[in-house]
């Protein structure tokens, strides 16, 4: 159930910051090669991992009720 409610928040986010979370979370990539895939630098994927994790937390946070 947990599962499935984290897959439909990560489904909901921007395709960027969903393209950056799929990379690292379910292939195991670090910021490095994720930011040489994505042609961008590994400050921007740390940012864009955050963004999701703060995104995610809120959107899984109003689904609990």
């Amino acid at each position: 159930e947990n599962a499935i409610r984290v897959r439909r928040a990560v489904a909901q986010l921007p395709e960027r910051i969903r393209h950056v979370v799929i990379l690292r979370w379910a292939h195991d990539l670090s910021r490095a090669e994720i930011a040489t895939i994505l042609g961008t630098s590994e400050k921007t994927v740390a940012n864009q991992l955050q963004r999701a994790r703060e995104l995610l937390r809120e959107m899984l946070s109003d689904t609990k009720s």
